[in-house]
């Protein structure tokens, strides 16, 4: 039975703006009115026709796609950020209101507490919209920006002109633009700005953060031709190499599709003390979403809730996430797409999507004013920068950095932790099913037919299943928690018989090593999911963080509280990707458990099976009970339900345990045939 899933709505924040001048705009009661123009390309509107009569997404797409991206908050938050990407409340109070910084135009604080950039962009005030119908079994959660009337965003560009199209064919680049990533044509130092203080200043900022165990993400997102590559080079001149790792995205591969979309990013999530730096990133998943095809701006809402909650769980984990939008005129793009295609050793950068986006550029723009409206939070702030002068916007990305290091070195040493929350912020919780308290269930059952035959019979129709789970790329995961000397391995040994090895993989569960507890809790689960058309078996899963690690005290209350919504939007993932989700608990009662751990000390062959943790965990059985009820209460989803196996006799367990993988195998492809 599905579990209707309510619509979760969260608030957004002044977006801020950095520009080497003001642009020129007249404030109106507080905020700044953008003027956007139309583009009058011929060239553009033919492409438009051929697009449309060849299928791909016309104009009206992308305004029905910015419509549903641009969805603000019905509750605006007020509540100040305890760490913001480029400052924080507290180094704006120290300012005197009286004497603005002679870069920054005068306005009142943002909601979020933010220390406004050179010229900033002040949202106007937020409005209420009608949720968006989703899919039943995928939450919708939107940290909104406030909205304009007419239901767009404002916008990242204050200068009518950026719109503005030239069909001037001698354009050219500006002169300080360097479109080889080698960077022989390194721009001058900027004025009154020492790079070379910068860059020792960075570096002796990094090694205080990796001391602190700080990870910190850093994203660079903007038009094509806008610099990214070129700009995170600069920046990363500043960093010891050995502290950091450059993730290039791209299209995702046949390869990468194989898995849920976030996948690709999750694993490349930075250890504690390192550094991610993102050229793109998982802001690919929408910003190209109405131009690739149907199924993808179908799916624009749920990869808006995918991103929301991966930011909220890094955030709320510690991570110092620093996201850069680099903004450059329509003229200024089209000018150094040309510069690369004139020179061989650049030419193959510039690729038809490309050209695409300058000639529809008015269209991404507004996409883009959503995207950063949903995803502008706090802990998760947007920093939109001018890159037409890349001299300036160094020495701003710099600032940036240097500031949001600080403050998270700040953070640590006041133990302030004010991010580490026993909920995920912006975001509402799933629904859940309800399921009875474990005690209801009678761990003592009968089987009612033959052993030997019924196993046999269920491990062939196994063995069919999997043939055709295979063909039709449709993978599964099937996940074992129980209580010690339940009978986990053999239920996995009995289903792994029945299989083809070459499809399918068991992944043994244990403390994690000191490399998987310098990441996030969920990191090393992310890396284990199987691709399309194979089977995971976990024997233990994800659960240890409400399980062993809430009992014996090895994470903080909030982290295990915390856990719940995590492990559900996981779940939620893997299943809206396609994946046969399947959980057992195994439940037997104590006195079965004490005839168990006896049987094993005395006998030779079991022995290895037994250890001290499992007594010890035996006497904590109370404090046990209690947390897998309330796993069992509130990670029971309708996308990852729970089957509770009666295991005090094994083969009636194993018999069901094949029968309830058979039966979810079937519903899937049944499912897909419809």
């Amino acid at each position: 039975m599905a579990i209707p899933i309510t619509e979760n709505r969260a608030e957004g924040t002044t977006v801020t703006e950095k520009h080497d001048t003001a642009p020129d705009t007249k404030p109106v009661d507080g905020v700044s009115k953008t003027k956007t123009g139309k583009a009058s390309s011929t060239a553009t509107a033919k492409r438009t026709a051929q697009a449309g009569a060849a299928g791909r997404p016309t104009k009206s797409n992308v305004n029905t796609a910015v419509k549903m991206a641009a969805k603000p908050a019905a509750k605006p938050t007020t509540k100040a950020s305890a760490r913001t990407g480029a400052g924080t409340a507290a180094r704006a109070a120290k300012r005197s209101p009286a004497q603005p910084p002679a870069d920054m135009h005068t306005a009142s604080a943002s909601p979020a507490g933010v220390e406004h950039a050179a010229a900033p962009v002040i949202p106007p005030k937020a409005e209420a919209f009608a949720p968006a119908a989703t899919d039943a079994t995928v939450p919708v959660a939107a940290p909104i920006a406030p909205a304009q009337e007419s239901g767009l965003t404002a916008s990242i560009s204050q200068d009518p002109a950026d719109t503005q199209d030239s069909d001037d064919l001698t354009a050219q680049p500006p002169k300080d633009f360097a479109p080889d990533l080698s960077g022989e044509d390194t721009p001058p130092v900027p004025e009154g700005a020492d790079m070379d203080a910068l860059r020792n200043r960075l570096m002796t900022l990094q090694q205080q953060v990796r001391a602190a165990g700080i990870p910190v993400v850093i994203l660079f997102e903007g038009w094509d031709a806008s610099g990214k590559g070129t700009l995170l080079s600069k920046l990363i001149e500043g960093l010891d190499p050995r502290g950091y790792q450059v993730y290039p995205v791209r299209k995702p591969t046949d390869e990468e599709r194989a898995w849920p979309a976030m996948r690709r990013y999750c694993v490349n999530l930075p250890e504690k003390g390192h550094i991610s730096l993102f050229c793109g990133s998982w802001y690919r998943e929408v910003s190209n979403a109405c131009f690739e095809s149907k199924a993808a701006r179908r799916r624009l809402n749920q990869a808006y809730d995918e991103i929301v909650s991966l930011e909220s769980q890094l955030v709320s984990d510690g991570t110092l996430l620093i996201k850069f939008f680099l903004h450059i005129p329509r003229k200024e793009q089209k000018a150094r797409l040309k510069e690369l295609e004139t020179h061989k050793s650049t030419r193959w950068r510039v690729e038809k999507e490309d050209w695409e986006q300058n000639e529809r550029y008015e269209e991404y723009l507004r996409l883009y004013d959503a995207m950063i409206a949903r995803t502008h939070f706090d802990g998760a702030l947007w920093h939109v920068l001018r890159s037409d002068n890349k001299r300036t916007c160094v020495q701003q990305i710099y600032d940036t950095v240097l500031e949001s290091f600080e403050a998270a070195l700040q953070d640590r040493a006041e133990g302030a932790r004010a991010w580490n929350l026993p909920y995920l912020q912006h975001l509402e919780s799933m629904n859940t099913a309800p399921i009875p308290q474990l005690d209801s269930f009678d761990p003592e059952q009968a089987l009612s037919d033959p052993y030997k035959p019924a196993i046999d019979k269920a491990q062939r129709q196994l063995g069919k299943l999997q043939n055709e789970l295979y063909r039709r790329g449709i993978s599964m995961v099937i996940g074992f928690e129980g209580w010690d000397a339940a009978g986990k391995g053999g239920a996995v040994r009995r289903l792994s018989s029945a299989l083809d090895a070459r499809g399918f993989d068991v992944i043994p569960i244990s403390a994690p090593t000191p490399i998987e507890k310098a990441h996030h809790h969920l990191w090393r689960f992310w890396a284990a999911l199987p691709r399309d058309g194979h089977i995971a078996i976990f024997d233990r899963t994800w659960y240890g963080r409400v399980l062993v690690e809430r009992v014996e005290g090895f994470c903080t209350e909030a982290q295990w509280k915390r856990a719940y919504e995590e492990i559900n939007r996981f779940e939620a993932e893997v299943a809206t990707h396609g994946t046969v989700l399947v959980k057992f608990w195994l439940h037997i009662d104590s006195e079965t458990q004490l005839t168990r751990f006896h049987d094993r000390e005395h006998s030779p062959d079991k022995q290895w099976k037994i250890t001290e943790d499992d007594w010890r965990n035996r006497d904590k059985w109370p404090a046990y009970a209690v947390a897998v009820n309330d796993m069992l209460q509130k990670t029971n989803t309708a996308a990852a339900p729970w089957t509770v196996v009666e295991a005090n006799n094994k083969q009636y367990a194993r018999l069901k345990v094949l029968q309830t993988v058979i039966h979810a195998a079937e519903v899937r492809l049944e499912a897909e045939k419809d």
